[in-house]
Protein backbone atom coordinates (compact mmCIF):
# COMPACT_ATOMS: atom_id res chain seq x y z
CA UNK A 1 0.00 0.00 0.00
CA UNK A 2 1.67 3.57 -0.99
CA UNK A 3 1.61 6.04 1.62
CA UNK A 4 -1.40 8.03 -0.24
CA UNK A 5 -3.37 5.12 -0.14
CA UNK A 6 -2.58 5.07 3.40
CA UNK A 7 -3.66 8.67 4.22
CA UNK A 8 -6.80 7.87 2.24
CA UNK A 9 -7.60 4.89 4.50
CA UNK A 10 -7.01 7.80 7.30
CA UNK A 11 -9.24 10.20 5.70
CA UNK A 12 -11.64 7.84 5.50
CA UNK A 13 -11.94 6.50 8.97
CA UNK A 14 -11.95 10.00 10.25
CA UNK A 15 -14.46 11.72 8.20
CA UNK A 16 -16.70 12.04 10.99
CA UNK A 17 -14.03 13.33 12.93
CA UNK A 18 -13.07 16.12 10.29
CA UNK A 19 -16.85 17.28 9.69
CA UNK A 20 -17.02 17.64 13.65
CA UNK A 21 -13.98 20.32 12.97
CA UNK A 22 -15.75 22.03 10.38
CA UNK A 23 -19.35 22.47 11.71
CA UNK A 24 -16.80 24.34 15.23
CA UNK A 25 -15.50 26.36 12.78
CA UNK A 26 -18.71 27.41 11.27
CA UNK A 27 -20.32 27.80 14.72
CA UNK A 28 -17.53 30.54 15.38
CA UNK A 29 -18.87 34.06 13.57
CA UNK A 30 -16.54 35.76 11.96
CA UNK A 31 -17.98 38.96 10.19
CA UNK A 32 -15.40 41.31 8.70
CA UNK A 33 -17.92 43.39 8.13
CA UNK A 34 -19.23 43.98 11.56
CA UNK A 35 -16.16 43.05 13.17
CA UNK A 36 -18.44 40.34 15.20
CA UNK A 37 -16.40 37.26 16.13
CA UNK A 38 -12.80 38.34 14.58
CA UNK A 39 -10.57 38.05 17.31
CA UNK A 40 -12.18 34.78 18.40
CA UNK A 41 -12.12 33.25 15.26
CA UNK A 42 -8.48 34.34 14.60
CA UNK A 43 -7.73 32.27 18.08
CA UNK A 44 -9.93 29.16 17.33
CA UNK A 45 -8.46 28.94 13.80
CA UNK A 46 -4.58 29.15 15.45
CA UNK A 47 -5.38 26.96 18.01
CA UNK A 48 -6.61 24.17 15.18
CA UNK A 49 -3.50 25.03 13.76
CA UNK A 50 -1.37 24.54 17.09
CA UNK A 51 -3.01 20.96 17.69
CA UNK A 52 -2.50 19.69 14.27
CA UNK A 53 1.42 20.58 14.88
CA UNK A 54 1.82 23.36 12.84
CA UNK A 55 4.09 26.55 14.37
CA UNK A 56 1.63 29.52 14.09
CA UNK A 57 2.26 33.26 14.54
CA UNK A 58 -0.77 35.82 14.38
CA UNK A 59 0.47 38.87 12.28
CA UNK A 60 -1.37 42.26 12.27
CA UNK A 61 -0.67 45.58 11.00
CA UNK A 62 -2.52 49.14 10.92
CA UNK A 63 -5.01 47.81 13.64
CA UNK A 64 -6.38 45.25 11.30
CA UNK A 65 -7.88 41.86 11.92
CA UNK A 66 -5.41 39.20 12.08
CA UNK A 67 -3.64 37.07 9.73
CA UNK A 68 -2.79 33.56 11.44
CA UNK A 69 0.41 31.99 9.51
CA UNK A 70 1.37 28.04 10.13
CA UNK A 71 3.93 26.66 9.03
CA UNK A 72 5.82 22.85 9.20
CA UNK A 73 8.61 21.17 7.66
CA UNK A 74 8.14 18.23 5.06
CA UNK A 75 10.36 15.14 4.66
CA UNK A 76 11.48 17.22 1.36
CA UNK A 77 12.02 20.65 2.50
CA UNK A 78 13.37 22.08 -0.88
CA UNK A 79 9.76 22.09 -1.73
CA UNK A 80 7.29 24.47 -0.32
CA UNK A 81 3.47 24.88 -1.07
CA UNK A 82 1.39 27.93 0.07
CA UNK A 83 -2.02 27.99 1.27
CA UNK A 84 -3.73 31.29 1.32
CA UNK A 85 -7.22 31.10 2.65
CA UNK A 86 -9.36 33.33 5.04
CA UNK A 87 -11.27 32.87 8.26
CA UNK A 88 -13.58 36.34 7.87
CA UNK A 89 -16.88 35.57 6.37
CA UNK A 90 -20.14 38.01 4.59
CA UNK A 91 -23.20 39.20 6.91
CA UNK A 92 -25.67 36.24 7.03
CA UNK A 93 -28.14 38.67 6.15
CA UNK A 94 -30.80 38.32 5.16
CA UNK A 95 -31.14 36.53 8.09
CA UNK A 96 -35.15 35.82 7.74
CA UNK A 97 -34.54 33.39 4.48
CA UNK A 98 -32.14 31.22 5.85
CA UNK A 99 -33.76 27.61 6.54
CA UNK A 100 -31.34 27.19 9.48
CA UNK A 101 -29.58 29.55 11.92
CA UNK A 102 -26.31 31.03 10.14
CA UNK A 103 -23.62 29.83 12.54
CA UNK A 104 -25.34 26.10 13.38
CA UNK A 105 -23.39 24.55 11.38
CA UNK A 106 -26.64 22.14 10.82
CA UNK A 107 -26.04 18.90 8.85
CA UNK A 108 -29.30 17.71 6.68
CA UNK A 109 -29.08 15.54 3.79
CA UNK A 110 -25.36 14.96 3.39
CA UNK A 111 -24.94 18.62 3.81
CA UNK A 112 -23.15 21.06 6.05
CA UNK A 113 -25.35 24.62 6.43
CA UNK A 114 -24.14 27.78 7.37
CA UNK A 115 -22.30 30.93 6.67
CA UNK A 116 -18.27 30.19 5.46
CA UNK A 117 -19.54 26.37 5.15
CA UNK A 118 -18.22 26.93 1.19
CA UNK A 119 -16.26 30.28 1.40
CA UNK A 120 -13.90 29.81 3.02
CA UNK A 121 -14.19 27.85 5.97
CA UNK A 122 -15.03 24.78 4.29
CA UNK A 123 -11.63 24.97 1.77
CA UNK A 124 -9.38 26.02 4.80
CA UNK A 125 -10.20 22.64 7.36
CA UNK A 126 -10.52 20.27 4.34
CA UNK A 127 -6.54 21.88 4.30
CA UNK A 128 -5.83 21.55 7.51
CA UNK A 129 -7.09 18.19 7.56
CA UNK A 130 -4.50 16.94 4.87
CA UNK A 131 -1.44 18.06 6.60
CA UNK A 132 -3.04 16.89 9.84
CA UNK A 133 -3.32 13.77 7.67
CA UNK A 134 0.19 13.29 6.68
CA UNK A 135 1.16 14.09 10.10
CA UNK A 136 -0.58 11.07 12.06
CA UNK A 137 0.03 8.23 9.31
CA UNK A 138 3.76 9.48 8.80
CA UNK A 139 4.95 12.16 11.07
CA UNK A 140 5.19 14.88 8.41
CA UNK A 141 3.91 16.10 5.52
CA UNK A 142 5.61 15.23 2.03
CA UNK A 143 6.54 18.93 1.82
CA UNK A 144 7.18 21.90 3.90
CA UNK A 145 3.56 23.60 3.98
CA UNK A 146 2.55 27.34 4.95
CA UNK A 147 -0.61 29.13 5.94
CA UNK A 148 -1.88 32.22 5.36
CA UNK A 149 -5.26 32.78 6.64
CA UNK A 150 -6.73 36.09 6.57
CA UNK A 151 -9.12 38.30 8.67
CA UNK A 152 -10.46 41.06 6.08
CA UNK A 153 -10.76 39.10 2.75
CA UNK A 154 -14.00 40.07 2.52
CA UNK A 155 -13.87 43.52 3.00
CA UNK A 156 -10.78 43.71 -0.04
CA UNK A 157 -8.17 43.02 2.48
CA UNK A 158 -7.14 46.38 3.28
CA UNK A 159 -3.95 45.30 5.64
CA UNK A 160 -2.99 42.53 3.81
CA UNK A 161 0.05 43.99 1.62
CA UNK A 162 1.20 45.82 5.15
CA UNK A 163 1.76 42.23 6.61
CA UNK A 164 2.92 40.67 3.52
CA UNK A 165 5.83 43.34 2.85
CA UNK A 166 6.67 43.55 6.96
CA UNK A 167 7.06 39.61 7.15
CA UNK A 168 8.08 38.99 3.65
CA UNK A 169 10.38 36.24 4.21
CA UNK A 170 7.68 34.34 5.45
CA UNK A 171 5.50 34.04 2.49
CA UNK A 172 8.66 32.25 0.67
CA UNK A 173 6.86 29.10 -1.63
CA UNK A 174 7.51 27.71 -4.23
CA UNK A 175 3.75 27.64 -5.71
CA UNK A 176 0.43 28.79 -4.14
CA UNK A 177 -3.18 27.78 -3.82
CA UNK A 178 -5.84 29.95 -3.67
CA UNK A 179 -8.88 29.72 -1.73
CA UNK A 180 -12.24 29.32 -3.40
CA UNK A 181 -12.90 26.19 -5.82
CA UNK A 182 -14.75 23.25 -6.66
CA UNK A 183 -16.55 21.50 -9.22
CA UNK A 184 -19.45 22.33 -11.89
CA UNK A 185 -22.63 20.44 -12.17
CA UNK A 186 -21.04 17.83 -13.99
CA UNK A 187 -18.67 16.50 -11.52
CA UNK A 188 -15.71 18.15 -13.28
CA UNK A 189 -12.57 20.02 -11.13
CA UNK A 190 -12.16 23.83 -11.93
CA UNK A 191 -9.50 25.34 -11.32
CA UNK A 192 -9.33 29.58 -11.79
CA UNK A 193 -5.67 30.93 -12.94
CA UNK A 194 -6.47 34.60 -11.40
CA UNK A 195 -8.91 37.48 -10.19
CA UNK A 196 -9.95 40.21 -11.27
CA UNK A 197 -9.49 43.41 -9.78
CA UNK A 198 -11.87 45.41 -7.05
CA UNK A 199 -12.84 48.58 -5.99
CA UNK A 200 -15.51 49.58 -3.70
CA UNK A 201 -16.71 53.06 -2.72
CA UNK A 202 -19.62 54.96 -1.22
CA UNK A 203 -21.14 57.85 -2.79
CA UNK A 204 -22.60 60.24 0.24
CA UNK A 205 -25.09 62.89 -1.22
CA UNK A 206 -26.55 65.43 1.81
CA UNK A 207 -29.97 67.81 1.36
CA UNK A 208 -31.41 69.78 4.37
CA UNK A 209 -30.42 69.71 7.94
CA UNK A 210 -33.80 66.85 8.46
CA UNK A 211 -35.85 64.96 6.68
CA UNK A 212 -38.93 67.28 5.68
CA UNK A 213 -42.29 66.70 4.09
CA UNK A 214 -42.54 65.90 0.14
CA UNK A 215 -45.00 68.64 -0.18
CA UNK A 216 -41.92 71.42 -0.09
CA UNK A 217 -40.08 69.42 -3.22
CA UNK A 218 -40.40 72.38 -5.46
CA UNK A 219 -37.90 74.41 -3.28
CA UNK A 220 -35.92 71.53 -0.95
CA UNK A 221 -33.16 69.55 -2.99
CA UNK A 222 -33.40 65.92 -2.76
CA UNK A 223 -30.37 64.18 -2.10
CA UNK A 224 -31.65 60.72 -3.47
CA UNK A 225 -32.32 62.43 -7.14
CA UNK A 226 -28.95 63.66 -6.69
CA UNK A 227 -27.24 60.46 -6.95
CA UNK A 228 -29.53 59.07 -9.45
CA UNK A 229 -28.44 61.74 -11.56
CA UNK A 230 -25.11 61.18 -11.05
CA UNK A 231 -25.35 57.78 -11.62
CA UNK A 232 -26.67 58.18 -14.87
CA UNK A 233 -23.46 59.88 -15.30
CA UNK A 234 -21.51 56.93 -14.85
CA UNK A 235 -23.24 53.80 -16.88
CA UNK A 236 -25.69 53.48 -19.38
CA UNK A 237 -28.34 51.02 -20.83
CA UNK A 238 -25.92 49.31 -23.21
CA UNK A 239 -24.08 49.12 -19.70
CA UNK A 240 -21.02 50.90 -21.02
CA UNK A 241 -18.99 52.96 -18.27
CA UNK A 242 -18.77 56.44 -19.00
CA UNK A 243 -15.97 57.21 -16.79
CA UNK A 244 -13.99 58.98 -18.95
CA UNK A 245 -10.52 57.04 -19.76
CA UNK A 246 -12.36 53.77 -17.51
CA UNK A 247 -11.44 51.33 -20.84
CA UNK A 248 -7.71 52.60 -21.65
CA UNK A 249 -5.70 50.02 -19.62
CA UNK A 250 -7.83 47.13 -20.38
CA UNK A 251 -5.97 44.40 -21.94
CA UNK A 252 -7.13 41.97 -24.49
CA UNK A 253 -7.02 37.90 -22.80
CA UNK A 254 -3.87 36.35 -24.91
CA UNK A 255 -4.60 33.60 -27.80
CA UNK A 256 -3.48 31.07 -25.53
CA UNK A 257 -6.45 32.05 -23.18
CA UNK A 258 -9.31 32.55 -25.54
CA UNK A 259 -8.37 28.88 -26.52
CA UNK A 260 -9.34 28.20 -22.80
CA UNK A 261 -12.73 29.96 -22.94
CA UNK A 262 -13.36 27.53 -26.32
CA UNK A 263 -12.79 24.49 -24.15
CA UNK A 264 -14.54 25.83 -21.04
CA UNK A 265 -18.25 24.08 -20.52
CA UNK A 266 -20.29 26.78 -19.95
CA UNK A 267 -23.38 25.99 -18.09
CA UNK A 268 -25.32 28.90 -19.56
CA UNK A 269 -28.85 27.14 -19.31
CA UNK A 270 -28.05 25.55 -16.00
CA UNK A 271 -27.20 29.12 -14.59
CA UNK A 272 -30.38 30.47 -16.46
CA UNK A 273 -32.48 27.86 -14.29
CA UNK A 274 -31.06 28.62 -10.74
CA UNK A 275 -31.28 32.44 -11.08
CA UNK A 276 -35.11 32.42 -12.62
CA UNK A 277 -34.19 34.21 -15.66
CA UNK A 278 -34.79 33.96 -19.61
CA UNK A 279 -32.05 35.75 -20.09
CA UNK A 280 -28.52 37.16 -19.71
CA UNK A 281 -28.26 41.19 -19.76
CA UNK A 282 -28.51 42.17 -23.34
CA UNK A 283 -29.34 38.54 -24.61
CA UNK A 284 -25.39 37.50 -24.18
CA UNK A 285 -25.01 33.62 -24.90
CA UNK A 286 -22.67 31.14 -25.83
CA UNK A 287 -18.68 32.19 -25.12
CA UNK A 288 -19.52 35.74 -25.27
CA UNK A 289 -21.24 35.82 -22.17
CA UNK A 290 -18.71 33.43 -21.16
CA UNK A 291 -16.07 36.27 -21.90
CA UNK A 292 -17.98 39.23 -20.65
CA UNK A 293 -18.44 37.48 -17.70
CA UNK A 294 -14.31 36.76 -17.27
CA UNK A 295 -13.24 39.92 -19.27
CA UNK A 296 -15.31 43.02 -18.90
CA UNK A 297 -15.04 45.36 -16.22
CA UNK A 298 -17.86 46.47 -14.38
CA UNK A 299 -19.65 49.42 -12.72
CA UNK A 300 -22.43 47.56 -9.47
CA UNK A 301 -24.66 49.04 -7.61
CA UNK A 302 -24.26 47.20 -4.98
CA UNK A 303 -26.94 48.71 -2.57
CA UNK A 304 -29.05 52.42 -2.32
CA UNK A 305 -30.89 54.21 1.16
CA UNK A 306 -32.64 56.57 1.12
CA UNK A 307 -35.42 57.99 3.15
CA UNK A 308 -38.34 55.94 4.18
CA UNK A 309 -38.36 52.21 2.84
CA UNK A 310 -40.62 50.50 5.48
CA UNK A 311 -44.45 48.95 4.72
CA UNK A 312 -47.00 51.43 3.24
CA UNK A 313 -46.36 55.08 2.18
CA UNK A 314 -44.34 57.92 3.57
CA UNK A 315 -44.22 61.22 2.30
CA UNK A 316 -41.14 62.53 3.31
CA UNK A 317 -38.10 64.34 1.45
CA UNK A 318 -35.08 62.39 2.73
CA UNK A 319 -32.27 64.59 3.59
CA UNK A 320 -29.49 62.05 2.93
CA UNK A 321 -28.70 59.63 0.78
CA UNK A 322 -26.25 56.65 -0.07
CA UNK A 323 -25.19 54.37 -2.61
CA UNK A 324 -22.37 52.02 -2.71
CA UNK A 325 -20.80 50.80 -5.56
CA UNK A 326 -18.07 48.10 -7.09
CA UNK A 327 -16.18 48.51 -10.38
CA UNK A 328 -14.71 45.10 -11.35
CA UNK A 329 -11.37 45.37 -12.89
CA UNK A 330 -9.66 43.65 -15.56
CA UNK A 331 -5.66 43.93 -16.49
CA UNK A 332 -3.87 46.21 -17.08
CA UNK A 333 -6.90 48.40 -14.89
CA UNK A 334 -5.34 49.32 -11.31
CA UNK A 335 -7.81 50.57 -8.79
CA UNK A 336 -6.19 53.82 -7.53
CA UNK A 337 -6.12 54.71 -11.30
CA UNK A 338 -9.22 54.44 -11.80
CA UNK A 339 -10.43 55.95 -8.30
CA UNK A 340 -8.97 59.32 -9.78
CA UNK A 341 -11.20 59.08 -13.19
CA UNK A 342 -14.11 58.68 -10.89
CA UNK A 343 -13.36 61.69 -8.75
CA UNK A 344 -12.27 63.75 -12.15
CA UNK A 345 -15.20 62.24 -13.68
CA UNK A 346 -18.04 63.70 -10.90
CA UNK A 347 -15.99 66.89 -10.42
CA UNK A 348 -16.42 67.69 -14.52
CA UNK A 349 -20.22 66.90 -14.98
CA UNK A 350 -20.90 68.96 -11.65
CA UNK A 351 -21.27 66.80 -8.69
CA UNK A 352 -18.61 68.18 -6.94
CA UNK A 353 -21.12 68.14 -3.53
CA UNK A 354 -21.23 64.01 -3.42
CA UNK A 355 -18.57 62.44 -1.34
CA UNK A 356 -16.87 59.72 -1.99
CA UNK A 357 -15.74 57.18 0.40
CA UNK A 358 -13.04 54.51 -0.43
CA UNK A 359 -13.13 50.82 0.83
CA UNK A 360 -11.38 48.05 0.02
CA UNK A 361 -9.49 47.54 -3.16
CA UNK A 362 -7.47 44.32 -4.69
CA UNK A 363 -5.58 44.21 -8.26
CA UNK A 364 -5.85 41.86 -11.31
CA UNK A 365 -3.87 39.44 -11.44
CA UNK A 366 -3.49 35.71 -12.76
CA UNK A 367 -0.89 32.96 -13.43
CA UNK A 368 -0.19 32.21 -17.11
CA UNK A 369 -2.38 29.38 -18.92
CA UNK A 370 1.15 27.49 -19.93
CA UNK A 371 2.94 27.75 -16.45
CA UNK A 372 4.00 24.50 -14.86
CA UNK A 373 2.38 24.59 -11.58
CA UNK A 374 -1.14 24.95 -13.19
CA UNK A 375 -0.11 21.66 -15.37
CA UNK A 376 0.82 19.97 -12.21
CA UNK A 377 -2.71 21.19 -10.35
CA UNK A 378 -4.81 19.91 -13.20
CA UNK A 379 -3.49 16.44 -13.57
CA UNK A 380 -3.85 16.11 -9.83
CA UNK A 381 -7.14 17.47 -10.37
CA UNK A 382 -7.68 14.81 -13.16
CA UNK A 383 -6.47 12.30 -10.99
CA UNK A 384 -9.06 12.73 -8.08
CA UNK A 385 -11.97 14.02 -10.06
CA UNK A 386 -11.82 11.32 -12.96
CA UNK A 387 -12.28 13.84 -14.89
CA UNK A 388 -10.40 16.87 -17.14
CA UNK A 389 -9.81 20.24 -14.95
CA UNK A 390 -11.65 23.00 -17.01
CA UNK A 391 -9.30 25.77 -16.75
CA UNK A 392 -10.22 29.30 -16.16
CA UNK A 393 -7.76 31.76 -17.25
CA UNK A 394 -9.37 34.36 -14.86
CA UNK A 395 -12.18 34.53 -12.55
CA UNK A 396 -15.11 36.66 -12.43
CA UNK A 397 -14.34 37.14 -8.71
CA UNK A 398 -11.79 39.18 -6.80
CA UNK A 399 -9.16 39.28 -4.08
CA UNK A 400 -5.71 39.74 -2.81
CA UNK A 401 -4.17 37.37 -5.41
CA UNK A 402 -2.00 40.00 -6.51
CA UNK A 403 0.10 40.17 -3.92
CA UNK A 404 1.44 36.82 -4.36
CA UNK A 405 1.32 36.81 -7.89
CA UNK A 406 3.41 40.12 -8.14
CA UNK A 407 4.84 40.57 -4.95
CA UNK A 408 5.86 37.47 -4.49
CA UNK A 409 6.15 35.70 -8.04
CA UNK A 410 4.28 33.08 -6.94
CA UNK A 411 2.50 30.99 -9.45
CA UNK A 412 -1.18 31.12 -7.90
CA UNK A 413 -4.02 28.26 -8.94
CA UNK A 414 -7.19 28.44 -7.03
CA UNK A 415 -8.64 24.78 -6.82
CA UNK A 416 -11.19 24.38 -3.42
CA UNK A 417 -14.08 21.77 -2.97
CA UNK A 418 -17.23 23.75 -3.44
CA UNK A 419 -20.03 23.22 -5.93
CA UNK A 420 -22.41 25.45 -8.11
CA UNK A 421 -25.43 25.14 -5.32
CA UNK A 422 -23.63 26.22 -2.49
CA UNK A 423 -25.13 29.76 -1.84
CA UNK A 424 -21.90 31.60 -1.43
CA UNK A 425 -22.47 34.62 -0.03
CA UNK A 426 -26.40 34.08 -0.16
CA UNK A 427 -28.53 32.48 2.77
CA UNK A 428 -28.26 28.65 2.91
CA UNK A 429 -24.46 28.34 2.19
CA UNK A 430 -23.69 25.30 2.30
CA UNK A 431 -21.09 22.05 1.73
CA UNK A 432 -21.85 18.32 0.61
CA UNK A 433 -20.04 15.78 3.11
CA UNK A 434 -19.09 14.05 0.30
CA UNK A 435 -17.05 17.16 -1.57
CA UNK A 436 -15.72 18.27 1.35
CA UNK A 437 -13.79 14.80 2.27
CA UNK A 438 -13.16 14.44 -1.88
CA UNK A 439 -11.36 17.85 -0.90
CA UNK A 440 -9.15 16.25 1.52
CA UNK A 441 -8.28 13.71 -0.83
CA UNK A 442 -7.31 16.54 -3.46
CA UNK A 443 -4.49 18.40 -1.15
CA UNK A 444 -3.52 15.22 -0.13
CA UNK A 445 -2.76 14.22 -3.71
CA UNK A 446 -1.54 17.72 -4.29
CA UNK A 447 0.96 17.46 -1.45
CA UNK A 448 2.04 13.97 -1.75
CA UNK A 449 3.04 14.41 -5.38
CA UNK A 450 4.45 18.00 -5.25
CA UNK A 451 7.73 16.50 -4.18
CA UNK A 452 8.28 16.43 -7.85
CA UNK A 453 7.17 19.43 -9.05
CA UNK A 454 9.43 21.28 -10.72
CA UNK A 455 9.07 24.78 -12.53
CA UNK A 456 11.47 23.19 -15.67
CA UNK A 457 9.13 20.58 -16.32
Amino acid sequence: MSQLEEIFLYIDKNSENFVRELVELIKKPSVSATGEGIETCAEKVERMMAEIGLETKILKANNGNPVVYGEIKGENQNKTLLFYDHYDVQPPDPIEEWTYPPFSGRIENGKIYGRGASDNKGNLVSRLMAVKSFIEVSGKPPVNVKFVIDGEEEIGSPNLEAIVNKYYELFSADGCIWEFGGIDRHGRPCLYLGLKGVLSVELKAKGASKDVHSARAPLIPNPAWRLVWALNKMKNERNQILIEGFYDNVKEPQPEELKCLEEIPFEEEEDKKELGLKEFLHGLTGKEALKALLYDPTCTINGFLAGYTGKGSKTVLPNKAFVKLDFRLVPDQMPNEIFEKLKRHLEKHGFNDIEIIRYGSTEPAKTPVNHPFVRFIAQNAAKVYGKNAVLYPISAGSGPMHLFRRRLNLPVVSAGCSYPEANTHAPNENLPINLYIKGIKFISTILYNFKLYSEKI
